[in-house]
């Protein structure tokens, strides 16, 4: 078995903990098993090594929220990405979802959680990553999202109406090998749906959550509309998306610190998603301040975080003009507008997200026992989140994956 030792100039092994000055990762078949300088009295002559002398060593970063089969391009001719998928064979989704998926590789995104294609392009990509047929980002996908007939996503060939009707697609989406259930609790970007309202009443999300919950797997909710995040909560859902308030008479926004209360209270994850269209170089955001455009938008979210509520980093990527490499500048935003520290938005794209998405027995953080999934910054993130801007290396499985965002042909051959 080869071991691998990482070295690097400082250490960022958990984005809720001190540095570590002894930076250095032992690997073995990509996995940690010893951290500092226990990793280093543990190498040998036969280690390979992997030395950055001038990098800070940061975990490999999550994003929560994307949609690989779609392109993240500006809409053309009034058809935005959602619409121009429609109708694509298999083969072309298929070639687009991994040209996504190296791309956000290419900048430090090691772990993505898709949340919604048809589940015969996602799926398989998913498993081919895990088997180590091609180089990307580990994919948890929840398949086709389930959604009421003619509702959100329609095409994405999942829609169910009644509580049998939401039982069988919950076990059908089991059975097609997705890792959780995805729910269009409320109408959204799809013509003809109504994002301010509920697409599914009480007691069909509840036979959801039961049916998820039996099978193993956990429950995210698209909610956009006040009635329908309520609903979502009463009906034991683990993550809510977008989590955007809109009130449903039509008249702005309805937020709800009852409600709220209860999202913190349950351990419910929240992934706010900040697309292409609605984030800024954390620069412009700093000089305008609270004069910024986007400040009055964000204020439902930073009264979230005040309230304690656990959230997670997302993009949205691939739908209209939110392209799958730019986490960082969500993160930026999330800073500058969300009032987060740069440490705790880190963690909402590392340890955090790998608990909402049951992952944190693997990764989210440097330690034994866990993948080797890591960037290599020139500075450190838990100072100043534009660190991410610059992503030197990245590795995967103990493996160099990406060099100054390009992604190598393939890992490092095992010997």
């Amino acid at each position: 078995m080869v071991k691998t030792l990482i070295r690097g100039r400082l250490l960022v092994w958990s984005a809720a903990a001190e540095l570590r000055t002894d930076a250095a990762l032992l690997v073995e078949d990509g996995a940690i098993t010893a951290v500092g300088d226990e990793a280093l009295r543990r190498a040998d002559g036969a280690t390979r090594r992997l030395d950055f002398p001038e990098q800070v060593i940061a975990p490999g970063l999550i994003d929560s929220h994307v949609h690989l089969m779609w392109s993240g391009e500006p809409a053309r001719n009034g058809i935005d990405p959602l619409y121009a998928a429609i109708g694509q064979p298999p083969a072309t989704l298929t070639v687009r979802t991994v040209t996504n998926l190296r791309a956000a590789l290419s900048r430090g995104i090691t772990t993505v959680r898709d949340c919604g294609g048809l589940a015969d392009v996602i799926i398989p990509v998913a498993r081919a990553v895990r088997d180590g047929l091609l180089v990307a980002p580990r994919v948890v996908s929840g398949g086709a999202p389930i959604t009421s007939t003619g509702g959100h996503c329609w095409f994405l060939e999942n829609e169910a109406d009644g509580e049998d009707g939401v039982r069988r697609a919950v076990r059908r989406t089991h059975k097609a090998g997705a890792d959780f259930i995805k729910v269009m609790a409320t109408g959204g970007g799809t013509r003809g749906t109504n994002p301010r309202a509920a697409q599914f009443g009480p007691a069909e999300l509840e036979a959801i959550t039961h049916d998820a919950h039996r099978l193993g797997l956990r429950a995210s909710a698209h909610a956009h509309g006040t009635e329908g995040i309520e609903r979502c909560v009463a009906a034991g859902f683990d993550g809510i998306e977008h989590c955007t308030w809109l009130a449903r008479d039509g008249n702005g926004e309805d937020y709800r610190p009852a409600t709220v209360e209860r999202i913190r209270n349950r351990r419910i994850f929240v992934c706010k998603t900040i697309a292409g269209f609605e984030r800024w170089p954390l620069e412009e955001i700093e000089a305008a301040g609270k004069r910024h455009p986007g400040w009055r938008k964000f204020a439902t979210f930073r009264d979230m975080l005040a309230a304690g509520v656990t959230v997670i980093a997302g993009t949205d990527a691939g739908i209209t003009d939110t392209n799958f490499v730019d986490l960082a500048r969500t993160m930026e935003t999330m800073v500058g507008l969300g009032g987060m520290s740069p440490a705790a938005v880190l963690q909402s794209a590392s340890a955090t997200a790998a608990k909402a998405l049951a992952l944190d027995g693997a990764i989210g953080t440097l330690e034994a026992g866990k993948r080797a999934d890591c960037i290599l910054l020139d500075d450190n993130p838990l100072e100043d989140v534009r660190a991410l801007r610059s992503v030197r290396a990245v590795i995967r499985d103990g493996e160099m994956v990406a060099r100054d965002g390009y992604v190598l042909a393939a890992p490092h051959p095992r010997t």
